[in-house]
């Protein structure tokens, strides 16, 4: 177990800083995660659901038969069948996207999580489980919201603890899967397909380019309009899929989405 000792935040230090984003990734996971089709995780995924359901009058929605799944201990499906869950578990997404953008033999001492909808091991703390998986054993934590907003405020609080904690070697990471097995009662956008994307912030390395965060004095390069189909990751998408960093859109024309519309 490591023990950090974080001091009060402090004004970030005066003059121009070189530190942003200096390498990009982004993958696409179209096929369900390897433990949907565990059984026993499964039963315990709609066990955990239901219970968590039942006080607000929700149901957990069927999604498919499968008798090695439904059977009871008497060996006959149940009449209410469930099957085998889909989706995908954000701690696997974050493992491909670590291992894609963190170069070998590199660190990291931050690691910001983004989601929206709920994962496949909502009984697990994913980030801290990252925190032993990426090199560097970071600080880590996961920021969630509706709308597209998670990646946004984890994007200011990776700012923020590079600037006055001294942990400048950031990996956000922004991931959305594309199953809810239930009705949250509220207007929801659940992503047409799981997908991920990682930025890698740090100090440039000799012969790096790293794009600015900082769009003051920058002209805007145009709207970037998202995905309403990829609600999560539609507006970083983009971002991902370029590798040189100096050819990275401004920032600040990513319109802002608590803006009025």
């Amino acid at each position: 177990m490591t023990l950090r000792t974080l001091l009060p935040p402090r004004p970030p230090a005066a003059g121009p800083s070189r530190w942003g984003v200096r390498r990009t990734a982004r993958l696409t996971f179209p096929e369900p995660s390897a433990l949907a089709a565990d059984p026993v995780h499964a039963a315990r995924l709609r066990r955990y659901l239901t219970d968590l359901l039942a006080p607000y009058g929700l149901a957990l929605a069927p999604y498919g038969p499968s008798p090695a799944v439904d059977a009871p201990a008497g060996g006959q499906p149940s009449g209410q069948s469930y099957g085998q869950p889909s989706g995908q578990s954000y701690g696997e997404m974050a493992e491909a996207l670590i291992r894609a953008v963190v170069p070998a033999g590199e660190q990291v001492d931050l690691l910001v999580l983004a989601h929206a909808v709920p994962d496949l091991t909502p009984g697990r703390a994913t980030a801290c489980w990252l925190s032993h998986r990426c090199p560097g054993a970071p600080l880590s934590f996961a920021v969630t919201g509706p709308d597209g907003t998670a990646a946004f405020t984890a994007l200011r609080l990776l700012t923020a603890y590079a600037d006055t904690a001294g942990l400048r070697r950031a990996l956000l990471l922004v991931v959305e899967q594309d199953w809810l097995p239930y009705d949250p009662g509220v207007p929801v956008a659940v992503p047409a397909t799981s997908r991920g994307v990682a930025l890698l912030f740090g100090d440039p390395l000799p012969g790096e380019r790293v794009l600015r965060l900082d769009p003051a004095g920058i002209a805007p390069a145009g709207p970037h309009p998202a995905d309403p189909a990829q609600p999560g990751t539609g507006l970083w998408w983009e971002l991902g899929a370029l590798p040189d960093p100096g050819a990275l859109p401004d920032p600040g024309a990513l319109p802002d989405p608590g803006a009025p519309r």
